[in-house]
């Protein structure tokens, strides 16, 4: 049996989620990495081979898969390497639910067959050279959404979803 894949991510108002190798907003904001946490917990996790390599990577004790066909590239203890989406899936068979953390690539693969998006919208603009791919709110059911406003716990206004395709 395969785990429901859902998507955690944080983009800006352009759906921008990095640049230059960095976020851009260029450190991790604290309200957001909490949700992070607290939606992620217990859950495995999979990545492309840039999101693992970031300074900011994020990882969960439960698991983590890293995409990449890069032959040089070694991964950590609580990490395994797999060359593709569906490989890293299989090793997820047991998992009720599995999140996808990034980067750009990893999430246009996951896009069509996530069924669950958690989202943070920096409610910015920032120069952005990585995007999350475009969707529209109708498509989707609203299960939750929190306002954070700037000052708490954040230095920008935030509108965190969790959004479900229908059934």
């Amino acid at each position: 049996m395969n785990p429901k894949v859902s998507i955690i991510v944080a983009h800006d108002l352009n759906h921008g989620i990095g640049y230059m190798g960095d976020l851009p907003w260029l450190k991790p904001i604290p309200a957001d990495w909490e949700n992070l946490e607290k939606v992620t917990a217990g859950r495995k996790m999979i990545m492309g081979k840039k999101s693992y390599l970031d300074k900011n990577r994020v990882s969960s004790t439960a698991g983590n898969y890293v995409l990449s066909s890069d032959p040089n590239l070694i991964v950590e203890e609580g990490f395994m390497k797999t060359k593709t989406l569906a490989e890293a899936l299989t090793h997820c068979h047991d998992q009720e639910e599995v999140f996808v953390i990034g980067g750009q690539n990893v999430f246009e693969e996951a896009f069509p067959f996530a069924t669950d998006l958690h989202i943070t919208i920096v409610k910015e603009f920032f120069d952005a050279d990585r995007f999350f791919p475009k969707y529209s709110l109708s498509d989707y059911t609203l299960v939750n959404k929190i306002e954070v406003l700037v000052g708490d716990n954040s230095p920008f206004d935030l509108e965190i979803l969790h959004l479900r395709k229908p059934v």
